[in-house]
């Protein structure tokens, strides 16, 4: 027979006990139970009846979740009072934000009274119509968000979801539109509906292409229709809270002459793009149309619906959610963007596409390089997978290629070129002095560093060199940045940079000429590809001055966990766990014995 007695003792059970113990006592004269429970989602529910004198009376229900006091207690007013009061979603939950705490289980009722105590102040606040004001205006975008949600749950046509490209504003301007609409629609609704209920929309500044950028990202679902956008700056210091936002064209008129000092009007420039479609022959076409109000660098949006009645009824308007795609807020949400606009002007070749050049190039392109270059020979094979950011959906593709794929597809505003060409090649023959920044050598190969340093100053002049590899089994890295003052010596002595010597028998042989690999997992590649690019980064941004050599060793247990016959220098760090390691900076001098 199972053991009922565990249910009844459970963590959850006994704290709702507890609170159901006060709040059903003599004492709780405040509160009574809820008339309109609801026992899937909440373990017991209270009302609460309270006079207020902007509101009215309204009654409040104290809730307890099943899983409280995991999840704290919720508080539900009036849906209706959604948009009209701050902190009150769209169900009428009351965002009190109280966080859950360890005490909780221990002491129940605490955290109840701390939300009941948040409830008291919120009810005093709301008698205040500026601090209301502030509220809306300090979370806007949130409460916008919920106002687009409610107009596309009673039924008004919207895109499922709306990207926008910004770039910069400083007055009105035009952009253009790429809708894409499923061949039926996504919801049930009129018919004329139909065609206005687009899976995707993709907005764009000026003449950017938006199709281009939406086939780039995997966008493109459905049958496309080409439209137009006007995108409006906002005075930063405009009060946009649900009491200013346009319900009707009239009211979007209003807004739009007010903030461009009469200059521009959305009728005038909806009946122009009425007239070029008719001259282009487009009369009769569906064409999306929107409006994009900014304000600092948050994006609001507005679809603009045919009238129901030609000449007779105005357009209407359907406020939309937007959801920024551009590169400034993708890779760095609007945060430091003088260093992503620092880091778009740099140009990073980078030599081997390999379980480390993998992921340090799919790095560099999300910390914003401007424009990577690949080179690579090799094509990727099935036994890549094990510590590749590649997949068998690659198989017998130049890894170059694919990862030059993979970087554009997933990466906003990323610039990558594939060259499936040797490394000798391509510098020999292609590079001349200012053509990049910064090259990034990942091939591991002692004769690309000698070719490299032969090369630099006909093929890259003043540009820095860093060159980054792996020891057997992960058990040492190296980055090497090397300027044009100290390069990296033509003789390629790597055994001075290593952790360790390492007998040739570390190597897996396998059965066919010149092919082999070493030892080492996903995690230890990628490791190093974190490590690395944190340093290439740094020489970008001109921070390092001298050659210099970084390096992250495992202790000195990892190496005796290994069991192999090798030579160990003195930067192995001393240490009984396997998973203790250290990083170090040495000077190129300082580890060549230079003076």
């Amino acid at each position: 027979m199972p053991n009922t007695s565990i249910k009844s003792t459970t963590a959850f059970l006994q704290a709702k006990a507890v609170v159901e113990k006060w709040l059903d006592g003599d004492d709780s004269t405040f509160i009574t139970r809820s008339r309109l429970p609801n026992s899937r989602r909440k373990a017991a529910s209270w009302d609460i009846e309270l006079d207020h004198p902007v509101i009215g009376r309204q009654t409040i229900q104290l809730s307890i979740p099943q899983d409280f006091p995991a999840t704290p207690p919720q508080v539900h007013f009036s849906k209706l009072l959604c948009l009209k009061l701050p902190h009150i979603e769209e169900d009428g939950k009351f965002c009190h934000g109280i966080n859950p705490s360890a005490n909780d289980y221990e002491d129940p009722c605490s955290v109840l009274i701390e939300v009941l105590n948040k409830l008291s102040q919120f009810w005093t606040d709301i008698t205040n119509s500026a601090w209301v004001a502030a509220e809306f205006q300090r979370e806007r975008l949130a409460y916008w968000n919920r106002f687009c949600y409610i107009y596309k749950k009673d039924g008004k046509p919207a895109p499922r979801n709306s990207y926008a490209v910004f770039t910069s504003i400083s007055g009105v301007t035009e952009g253009r539109v790429a809708s894409y609409h499923a061949k039926s629609p996504g919801r049930r609704g009129r018919s004329q509906d139909a065609e206005f209920r687009s899976t995707k929309v993709l907005i764009t500044q000026g003449v950017i292409d938006p199709h281009t950028i939406a086939v780039q990202h995997g966008w493109t679902v459905g049958t496309l229709f080409r439209g137009n956008a006007l995108w409006v700056p906002l005075p930063s210091d405009l009060l946009w809270t649900p009491n200013i936002w346009p319900r009707s064209l009239k009211q979007l008129e209003r807004l739009i002459l007010d903030s461009s000092n009469n200059e521009h009007s959305v009728v005038a420039w909806l009946k122009k793009k009425i007239e070029q479609n008719i001259q282009n022959g487009d009369g009769g076409l569906y064409q999306p149309t929107f409006v994009i109000l900014v304000q600092n660098r948050t994006c609001y949006g507005y679809m603009i619906t045919p009238n129901l009645i030609p000449r007779l009824t105005p357009p209407g308007i359907v406020p939309i959610e937007i959801e920024r795609v551009d590169a400034d807020w993708a890779l760095a949400r609007d945060y430091n963007l003088e260093l992503l606009e620092l880091r778009r002007k740099k140009k990073v070749l980078l030599l081997g596409c390999g379980s480390v050049g993998g992921p340090i190039a799919e790095l560099l392109a999300r910390g914003g390089i401007g424009e990577l270059h690949l080179t690579d020979k090799e094509f990727f094979c099935i036994e890549n997978c094990a510590r590749h950011i590649l997949g068998a959906e690659h198989v017998g593709t130049a890894k170059a290629i694919a990862l030059a794929d993979r970087i554009r597809r997933q990466i906003p505003g990323s610039q990558v070129k594939s060259l499936r060409i040797l490394a000798a090649d391509w510098v020999s023959e292609a590079c001349s002095p200012g053509r990049y920044d910064l090259i990034v050598d990942c091939t591991g190969e002692g004769t690309v560093r000698t070719m490299l340093g032969r090369f630099r100053e006909k093929a890259f002049g003043d540009a820095g060199i860093v060159h980054v590899w792996l020891e057997p089994f992960g058990a040492a890295a190296h980055a090497v940045y090397v300027n044009h003052e100290q390069p990296w010596p033509y003789d390629d002595p790597w055994e001075k940079v290593n952790a360790a010597g390492w007998p040739d028998d570390v190597r897996v042989q396998l059965p066919a000429c010149g092919s082999g690999f070493h030892p080492y997992g996903a995690a230890d590649a990628w490791q190093v590809a974190s490590f690395a690019s944190e340093r290439i980064f740094a020489c970008l941004n001109a921070e390092i001055p001298i050659s210099t050599v970084w390096s992250s060793v495992r202790s000195s247990a990892y190496f005796d966990k290994l069991n192999v016959a090798t030579v160990r220098s003195s930067i192995i760090p001393s240490s009984g766990d396997v998973f203790d390691a250290c990083h170090l900076t040495r000077t190129l001098a300082e580890v060549l014995h230079v003076e």
